[in-house]
């Protein structure tokens, strides 16, 4: 059994790229685990047989033939359940499996060098390098709730973001683009697999290929993907934020200024 993780960050596009994945019959990603929100950490924390340590935990998730059995065990039942059978995965039949988790986690809870320790473990890096896309969708999910769409009616809801917050906001999600570039730096080219969040959704050829690549990556036959998860943003950021302008002003003379008129294709 080989493993993988997608190292990735909030609002980047993961869970459709992990449900992309699992589309292969030789995948299964499991998806988060070390949030304190993910019902798998909240059992960790409470259940005295589990591991104790977040390393020790981690190591059990992604190296315990029991979990997987599992898991996919669990799988199998909830695809009989809901009619989709034939999407259920025979546990001999899987090839590589994996989590997708923040490099914001690995680092709040000490495993910053976690994946630099594990050669075996293949790494996808999947990057949104557009500071304020995320922030913005940072913000729509925390407005809204709504995590993924699978149509494409999107929302028109608008933000209003407190001016005097907006730098801190964007120099947050600066960090944590450098957070994740780091980690990813420091794996060896053989080891590591770069998706960039505006290729991956430009069109379905770019998708296509990035998909391809992504399973050769991991070792297993390419199949053809479905893109089953929408984009939440559709509309222009001046008009998705509604203090757009009070937001500009506020950042006025600083690279941010530059981020959010580039953001918005103003002029300087």
């Amino acid at each position: 059994m080989e493993h993988h993780v997608i190292l990735t960050l909030g609002r980047s596009g993961s869970n459709t790229l992990r449900d992309m994945l699992n589309q292969s019959p030789e995948v299964l990603n499991f998806g988060e685990v070390l949030g304190e929100w993910n019902l798998i950490r909240k059992l960790q924390r409470k259940v005295p047989f589990m591991p104790r340590t977040d390393e020790a935990f981690l190591d059990w998730v992604l190296y315990s033939n029991a979990f997987l059995t599992g898991v996919n065990t669990v799988r199998t039942l909830r695809k009989r359940l809901s009619g989709e059978a034939a999407h259920a995965k025979p546990r001999g039949q899987i090839k590589t499996f994996g989590i997708k988790d923040f490099s914001l986690n690995f680092h709040r809870y000490g495993l910053a060098d976690y994946l630099d320790k594990r050669p075996d473990i293949k790494v996808i890096g999947l990057i949104r390098e557009d500071v304020v896309d995320r922030m913005i969708s940072n913000a729509m999910l925390g407005a809204t709730g709504v995590v993924a769409a699978r149509d494409e009616s999107g929302t028109r809801k608008r933000l209003r973001i407190d001016p005097a917050h907006i730098s801190t906001l964007l120099s947050d999600i600066e960090h944590e683009n450098a957070q994740l570039d780091q980690m990813l730096g420091r794996l060896p080219e053989a080891r590591k697999y770069i998706i960039r969040y505006d290729e991956l959704f430009s069109d379905p050829d770019s998708r296509s290929r990035i998909m391809t690549e992504a399973f050769g990556f991991l070792g297993v036959t390419p199949v053809a993907t479905t893109e089953r998860m929408k984009k939440i943003i559709r509309t222009p950021i001046a008009e998705t934020i509604e203090n757009f302008e009070e937001c500009l002003t506020a950042v006025k003379g600083t690279a941010h200024e530059a981020l959010l008129r580039s953001a918005a294709q103003m002029p300087d």
